[in-house]
């Protein structure tokens, strides 16, 4: 088995058994995580397939877990940013309703504010 295809299986089995433990099935999960069912049933398959990085932060964001818990990398400290950044990841399919010109608006003003936010102190 290759690396990749190995990732792959642990994330399957660690969303199936994360699944399981909210009591869901992979309508409510890809529901939650907004998300299509047949996307979620091929990463359930755990076939060489990894998901990407936005798909993977829409599970964590629905299933209330960190992004560890899924991928089975040893965790990092999550800071604030992060811990933001994963409820936005969840809904972040509610802009592709937007225009093209909203959308690159909306990115742009990300954008500004990633720049900024380091620079806070709280």
């Amino acid at each position: 088995m290759t690396d990749r295809s190995e990732q792959a299986k642990k994330i399957s089995n660690n969303i199936k058994t994360l699944r399981a433990g909210m009591g869901w099935n992979q309508s409510r999960l890809a529901q939650e995580a907004g998300i299509s069912g047949a996307a979620l049933s091929k990463i359930e398959q755990g076939e060489g397939r990894v998901p990407t990085i936005v798909v993977l932060r829409k599970l964590a964001s629905a299933l209330n877990v960190q992004l560890h818990e899924i991928t089975g990398e040893m965790p990092t400290e999550a800071s604030e940013v992060d811990q933001r950044s994963r409820e936005f990841y969840r809904r972040w399919d509610i802009l592709d309703d937007l225009s093209k010109e909203d959308q690159d608006r909306l990115r742009d003003m990300a954008e500004r504010l990633k720049e900024i936010t380091p620079n806070r102190k709280k």
